[in-house]
């Protein structure tokens, strides 16, 4: 491959590297999680989730030490939450998105590199 292209990969890489990096730099809040609809049985005699209907809450579960913890959505924030929730999945998703990037272009780097070095002058 010559510099040329190298150069061009290079340039195409820093592209993509300052458009993640201007979502990033956002000042939009987030909540870490994921926010779901929860249906489950509770266990009553002669409760209506006995016949299949069961009952159902929104939640956000949020990772803590190692473990899920759920917390109850309240009403009229599900929304709102949601929103807040998708963010943080795209913001997780765009640093993950520029470590690859960084990685691409060190190669791109090192490519560069290998194509323009020269052997050492004789004596």
């Amino acid at each position: 491959m010559n510099s040329s292209i190298l150069r061009k990969q290079i340039y195409q890489t820093q592209q993509q590297i300052e458009n993640e990096l201007k979502f990033l730099k956002g000042r939009s809040f987030f909540i870490k999680g994921i926010v779901y609809k929860l249906c489950r049985k509770c266990g009553t005699p002669g409760c209506r989730c006995e016949r299949g209907d069961l009952h159902q809450s929104w939640v956000l579960a949020v990772p803590e030490k190692g473990r899920k913890r759920m917390r109850m959505v309240p009403k009229g924030k599900r929304v709102q939450w949601l929103q807040l929730a998708n963010r943080y999945r795209h913001f997780r998703k765009s640093r993950a998105h520029l470590v690859k990037l960084f990685g691409q272009l060190l190669r791109l780097v090192d490519k560069l590199e290998a194509e323009r070095t020269i052997p050492p002058p004789e004596k």
